[in-house]
């Protein structure tokens, strides 16, 4: 398939035509995602992020064995989470979107480290957002994605909804996602492309994607069952990921030497209690570039910890900042693992 998005940490399946939701976006989309590639690869921040990756709560409903959250609660380290659990102010979250889009913003993701269907009032969220003129997204273990609350996030305009499963042996994905029932999820995602169809939202963005665990058997035919089972829910797009193992010393890998993280150039997060990060990595939080309890979101992106970090990896001095030479990220670039665990099948092939 021609359409297929590749890197060397994911891999992702193109919806097939009958799937197909980008018919219905409008143009302004596209050139949203143009933008969205150009400013990854041409170091030009603007003045302004094009996304927002904002964390309604760092609170979840499970353990799931390869994440960050949970490695470090079992470990009692507290600085992902300096204040315990706990939500976003939506005063603060009010102030953040409300005339974002006149400045730039375009698009906005409901999740960080938290999951995000535990967030009291998310459908009101995203109605807030999506009133803004912004594309909202949202990444879920959908354990929590009942018909009432699917029907409510549908109406109040989600544009992108990013189911996390990461086995379609049932036995696997209850001992991966800690907490969760195969069937019980299942028939969550079930209802929630059932209700979209019914509501005739066929520009709604879905996908399934799992994370390729490195003690799996057999990833072929994992692949091969994963694409088949979200095939029959009518998910449009199926990728698979390579996890962070967290603890690892990735810098003993080769990495590029032009290394340039295009997320410092386009996107910022904020957490769910207002600090601002550049990084979808930086689960400690050493890379603080701001605090939107204090400063709007232009002054955090055009302030001086942002602007260091660009002209440290314009320069190719990455290396020298300890999160960077940390993170996976570049180190995994270089070397392109997962063309080499994955299926060559069904689109997924080897570069």
């Amino acid at each position: 398939m021609a359409n297929n998005y590749r890197s060397p940490t994911y891999q992702e399946l193109s919806a097939p035509k009958e799937l197909d939701w980008r018919p219905y976006r409008s143009e302004q989309y596209f050139l949203y995602r143009k933008q969205w590639d150009e400013r990854g690869l041409n170091g030009k921040a603007r003045g302004f992020p094009l996304h927002l990756d904002i964390d309604p709560t760092n609170r979840c409903n499970l353990k799931c064995r390869m994440c960050p959250r949970t490695y470090y609660l079992e470990h009692g380290l507290k600085g992902w989470a300096p204040n315990g659990p706990s939500d976003m102010d939506m005063g603060l979250y009010v102030g953040i979107i409300e005339g974002s889009y006149d400045k730039g913003l375009r698009s906005v993701k409901l999740n960080f480290l938290g999951e995000p269907l535990l967030y009291p009032a998310i459908a009101e969220m995203i109605k807030i957002a999506h009133k803004e003129g912004l594309y909202v997204m949202l990444n879920t273990n959908a354990v929590a994605l009942t018909p009432k609350l699917s029907r409510e996030l549908l109406s109040a305009g989600l544009t992108d909804i990013f189911f996390s499963f990461d086995s379609p042996d049932p036995r696997q994905y209850e001992k991966i996602r800690v907490g969760a029932k195969y069937d019980e999820t299942l028939d969550n995602i079930n209802s929630f492309m059932a209700i979209k169809d019914e509501l005739k939202l066929h520009h709604v963005q879905t996908r399934a994607s799992m994370v390729l665990s490195e003690d799996l058997d057999d990833p072929a035919e994992i692949v091969d069952n994963y694409i088949k089972l979200f095939r029959s829910l009518k998910v449009a797009e199926i990728g698979f990921g390579l996890p962070t193992v967290m603890g690892r010393d990735y810098s003993k890998l080769p990495a590029p030497d032009d290394f340039l993280c295009p997320d410092l150039f386009r996107r910022m997060f904020v957490f769910n209690d207002g600090i601002c990060g550049p990084c979808c990595g930086d689960w400690e939080r050493r890379l603080l570039v701001g605090d939107a309890n204090v400063d709007d979101v232009s002054a955090i992106w055009n302030g001086k910890e942002y602007q260091r970090l660009r002209a440290s990896h314009l320069a190719g001095d990455w290396r020298g900042i300890p999160a960077c030479q940390a993170c996976s990220v570049p180190f995994l670039s270089a070397c392109d693992p997962l063309s080499t665990q994955l299926a060559y099948k069904d689109g997924l092939e080897a570069k």
